[in-house]
């Protein structure tokens, strides 16, 4: 099946800037793409690119195969919508189906879908920051397209508007529609995408599902004192399993092992104090994989 997106060597530059640099990319068919970097990773760059919107220095795009441009089967959300203040959601909604030659009846199917119709005929203006982007989801998907494009589409929500959106994300997902979403906000991605690109300095450092990403759950472990229960964790498990952190020690092993290991410790006379299962999250992966800092 050919992708939705594919980009290759995919590449930017503003003179002697390189925004983004060589970049692979490939969007499965039906899957929720979370497409995460800093700010000023080249995110919005690279999304602009696949949707035609700037030219790359180099490289080639292909949406469904074909070169991006006017295709009927993409709607996107770009840094934020932008309506006519004085016209209200559905006059809003109109005007674009007009210039877009989509039937009318579309306009009150997407209202629903962004859950905006008892507001639909308040003018934009009056509308709070999370229904105005939900209108501009709604916008975007006024041409029932195959894939949505949105860039940081919880931006500036409060938590309410902000699980609103993810709502309304999860459910194009389980729609069958590919939705490519970019995003700084790790919770976010972990609980909507089926695999997940993360960019650094233009880079493209990590493609991969959200789970191999964050890796095999572990054990966390604390005990005093401290150096013989690394010593023993170390005999019991292999030095490669054992790693001080956070003042106790993360053993990379299943946490199905966590009696074993506590009958070892309390056997050799270590008093341990806390062991659990621990799980690294995917803000953990992302630190790690851009060399950002959470101070």
């Amino acid at each position: 099946m050919t992708p939705p997106v594919e980009a290759r060597r995919l590449t930017k530059r503003y003179g002697t800037l390189t925004a983004v640099d060589s970049l692979d990319l490939c969007v499965r068919a039906g899957e929720v793409y979370g497409f995460l970097g800093p700010n000023g990773a080249g995110k919005t760059t690279t999304l602009r690119m696949l949707l035609g919107l700037i030219r790359p220095t180099s490289g080639e795009v292909r949406l469904f195969g074909r070169p991006p441009g006017r295709l009927d089967g993409v709607g996107a959300l770009i840094e934020g919508p932008a309506f006519y203040p004085y016209l209200s959601g559905r006059d809003n909604l109109r005007v674009l189906a007009r210039h877009a030659g989509v039937p009318p009846d579309r306009i009150a199917a997407v209202l629903d879908q962004a859950e905006l119709t008892d507001r639909a005929g308040d003018r934009y203006a009056a509308y709070s920051l999370g229904m105005k982007q939900r209108l501009g989801v709604a916008a975007a998907l006024l041409k029932d397209p195959h894939l949505v494009v949105l860039d940081e589409p919880t931006n500036g929500l409060d938590p309410a508007g902000m699980a609103d959106m993810r709502v309304l994300i999860r459910r194009l997902g389980t729609a069958g529609c590919t939705v490519l979403l970019s995003s700084h906000l790790m919770a976010e991605v972990q609980g909507l995408c089926d695999r997940v690109g993360v960019i650094a300095d233009g880079r493209l450092v990590a493609e991969s599902t959200v789970a191999e990403l964050r890796g095999r759950p572990g054990l966390r472990l604390v005990a005093t004192p401290l150096e013989d229960a690394a010593a023993q964790a170390r005999s019991l498990l292999g030095a490669d399993a054992v790693q001080v952190a956070d003042g106790g020690l993360r053993l990379a092993v299943p946490p199905a092992r966590a009696a074993e290991v506590n009958a070892a410790l309390v056997g050799a006379g270590i008093a341990v104090s806390e062991l659990r299962a621990e799980e690294r999250s995917l803000e953990d992966a992302f630190l790690a994989l851009t060399g950002a800092s959470r101070a």
